[in-house]
């Protein structure tokens, strides 16, 4: 189905929200758990007044279609505090501070969940993707930022205060990656799309400033090029880094990559793994996966999100092949 296509008549459906800092992907699921519709935008930065509820609210509209919306699930880049609300001006300014479950699930006569856009990329790969075999995941994102989620059996593990903790933003030690948040270095301002994307436009001669330049250097990479063979290894062990301390802490049994910026693992993994294998001290390195769901895991774990009775199953039936 194209990604303009509304659902078919008949039947609830479920939606998913991946609000992301550059692009928005929603999902449109049936009762059998299959995408029966998608729809993918860009972002915008600025919105007046209520006019995020009401962008979202017309992109699920277009999506259903004349079928019933029977739940609605957003993950989004956070922090989002414990009451579902965004508060992430660096990345999302148009949706920071604004109640989107409440006007939405008025709206569509449905509940609203939203949550962490890490979180929703994790769920969805624990139950249809990379993480099916685990009862333990690490998901990381590395897309506009890093996102970093451990699931045990399902379900995110929280902070102390019920939210969840922004761990893309792990102080690294020995680089110089000034960030937003504070710090002199996290594994967002190393582990990122955007920090390989800079990083690819400075190795060029002539860049063009977009995603392409990380195709040409990874191509070169693939090649044999020293320069750009290097520049992966970099952004892997960079990544490897935040890693290290984050499993000494979680002790997951899986790593799932997910993010555009996984596609290029090819060309980093093998760093990643190297620095993961040097400390094993207190952890043996676990498998590492790349995502399975691709750019659309996000919005097809917060529609399994959504879709969550109060005693956490769902009303969809997971698990069939896609």
């Amino acid at each position: 189905m194209s990604a303009t296509e509304s659902a078919p008549p008949g039947g609830e459906l479920a939606i998913g929200i991946d609000l992301g800092g550059t692009g928005t992907r929603l999902v449109a699921l049936d009762g059998f758990g299959d995408t029966v519709a998608q729809l993918v935008v860009p972002t915008p930065a600025d919105l007046p007044g209520d006019a995020a509820v009401a962008f979202l609210a017309e992109r699920v509209g277009s999506l259903a279609g004349p079928a019933a919306v029977r739940s609605i699930g957003i993950g989004a880049s956070g922090p989002i505090d414990a009451e579902g609300i965004i508060r992430n001006p660096d990345t999302l300014p148009a949706f920071t501070g604004v109640d989107l479950a409440g006007p939405l699930g008025a709206a569509f006569d449905a509940p609203v969940a939203v949550d962490n856009d890490a979180v929703t990329a994790a769920i969805g790969e624990a139950a249809v993707g990379a993480g099916r075999p685990f009862r333990s995941v690490l998901m990381l994102t590395l897309g506009t930022g890093v996102g970093v989620a451990p699931l045990i059996d399902g379900e995110p593990v929280r902070g102390a205060d019920g939210v969840h903790p922004e761990a893309g933003h792990l102080s690294l030690s020995g680089r110089n990656a000034p960030c937003y948040c504070g710090r002199t270095a996290c594994l967002e301002q190393v582990g990122s799309r955007t920090a390989l994307q800079r990083s690819a436009s400075a190795l060029l001669s002539r860049p063009s400033g977009g995603q392409q330049d990380i195709v040409a250097v990874y191509d070169r990479a693939l090649a044999g090029d020293q320069s750009a063979t290097a520049m992966f290894d970099d952004y892997g062990s960079g990544i490897g880094d935040g890693l290290l301390d984050l499993l000494t802490v979680h002790r997951s049994a899986c790593v799932i990559l997910g993010g555009s910026a996984a596609t290029y693992y090819p060309a980093f993994g093998a760093a990643l793994r190297a620095r993961l294998s040097e400390v094993t001290t207190y952890v043996a390195p676990p498998p590492v996966r790349v995502s399975e769901l691709g750019d659309l895991g996000g919005a097809l774990g917060a529609a399994i999100l959504g879709s969550r009775r109060p005693d956490r199953s769902s009303w969809l039936s997971l698990g069939r092949a896609r």
